[in-house]
């Protein structure tokens, strides 16, 4: 009898373990990887559920939100796509019409040095216009890379000598180190590569520019191309290093 009882009550509970499991643990499981999704940027992700209880209302929230967030995301693209377009048609006139006054050789002194800010900070508005078309691209998957087998040598010279004439205005020294070593093609999208090293290149005279100078060099280390490019400004405090990937975090420098 005390064999047959202890037998019901394993029974019993092996039963309740096995509704737990698959009423509680699978579905908060179920949630869990999917909540990491929507965390890591799968907005729109939904999760599947069969019961009708707390677990499944939590789903349910959980579904709604991954929604709202998916149709913000969505209308945020759609709005820096639709202004991106917008701002370039006056930059255009703006950049065609600082050009032609610059030719003016009529103009004074302080109005022609006017007329060259207004020319500089045009080209960049439309140099930071065409980065936003780009990051839309980038979120939407339209973003599509021409790769073919690239002079990389070649292409990192031609954009420091290119970017160097035009520090030399600023008071910036770019030096280049000529490592004097054979580097191989590689498959890239020389296009995008450019802007790679054209993006570091600006970064450096940004917040580097205090030092007044740049080197830049390639090398190869085993079968691996390596880029550097450093600046000799006032750099990052170390305890804030692990903080330079946070969106909109403001060091302790002015710069």
């Amino acid at each position: 009898l005390a064999l047959a009882v202890f037998l019901g009550i394993l029974a019993i509970l092996l039963l309740t373990s096995s509704y737990f499991i698959r009423s509680i643990l699978l579905p908060v499981d179920e949630i869990t990887q999917k909540a990491r999704k929507i965390a890591s940027g799968s907005y729109g992700v939904q999760i599947q559920t069969k019961y009708n209880d707390e677990i499944a209302r939590l789903a349910e929230t959980i579904n709604e939100m991954s929604v709202k967030i998916n149709q913000n995301e969505k209308m945020q693209a759609d709005f820096i796509s639709s202004l991106s377009h917008e701002l370039r048609t006056p930059l255009t006139a703006i950049n065609g019409w600082s050009e032609t006054l610059l030719g003016n050789d009529a103009l004074d002194a302080e109005t022609m040095r006017g007329v060259k800010i207004i020319s500089k900070e045009a080209r960049r508005l439309t140099d930071m216009v065409v980065e936003l078309l780009d990051f839309t691209r980038l979120q939407d998957g339209r973003l599509t890379l021409h790769v073919e087998q690239t002079d990389i040598r070649a292409e990192f010279e031609d954009t420091v000598f290119m970017y160097g004439s035009r520090l030399t205005q600023e008071g910036i020294r770019l030096e280049y180190e000529d490592h004097d070593l054979d580097i191989p093609e590689i498959p890239c999208d020389p296009e995008r590569m450019r802007q790679v090293f054209l993006n570091i290149l600006d970064n450096a005279a940004k917040h580097g520019g205090e030092g007044k100078r740049i080197k830049a060099s390639m090398d190869m280390t085993q079968d691996m191309v390596v880029v550097r490019i450093r600046d000799y400004g006032p750099g990052i405090p170390e305890e804030e290093l692990p903080l330079v990937k946070k969106k909109f975090y403001k060091g302790s420098s002015k710069v």
